[in-house]
């Protein structure tokens, strides 16, 4: 799981709707070590890798968003593709 610290510092969050009728929210991990600097496109990439391996067939709908308060959506994904 990934700490409140973790949560405020991640650059991109996704909002998953499952199949089962559940609803989550996972954040990104930008940085490939503690003292690198974060890095979104990796964040974003590792987002997408979630979605189409770890949780293959279990989601209907995904969206990665900027983790702001009025973020802006940077990616969507319908039944297993990117629209």
């Amino acid at each position: 799981m990934i700490s409140e610290i973790g949560k405020r510092e991640a650059l991109s969050k996704c909002i998953v709707w499952f199949y089962d009728g559940n609803v989550r929210t996972f954040y990104s991990l930008d940085k490939n070590h503690r003292r690198a600097k974060q890095n979104q496109a990796l964040g974003i990439q590792r987002l997408e890798k979630m979605l189409l391996e770890t949780f293959k067939g279990k989601w209907e709908t995904a969206i990665i968003y900027e983790n702001k308060d009025d973020g802006a959506e940077l990616a969507k994904f319908k039944r297993g593709h990117r629209i």
